[in-house]
């Protein structure tokens, strides 16, 4: 499984539960998918496919009061899949 394919199971992860979720779970559930990359490896994804433009990191605690409000990456929160994300994910253009 080639980086791009390793993105694309990221983003399915989020796509296909449509959860705001921090790394570790989404790490969980590539691993549940196949997923043969480590924990560090994930933060990576998420930082790239972030700065692409198809994941959001979003503040937790704003969730709480149903708000999406996007962090900054050194910030602690939990990310969510893009419109954009999600047509990635799906081969959709």
């Amino acid at each position: 499984m080639g980086k791009e394919d390793r993105k694309r199971l990221i983003l399915k992860v989020l796509a296909d539960g449509g959860f705001a979720l921090p790394p570790v779970v989404i790490f969980r559930n590539a691993k549940l998918r196949g997923a043969t990359f480590e924990r560090r490896s994930v933060n990576n994804y998420l930082t790239e496919l972030t700065e692409e433009g198809l994941v959001q990191k979003i503040d937790a605690e704003a969730l709480d009061e149903g708000e999406i409000k996007e962090v900054d990456l050194s910030d602690e929160g939990y990310f969510i899949a893009t419109d954009d994300g999600i047509d990635v994910a799906y081969d959709r253009d």
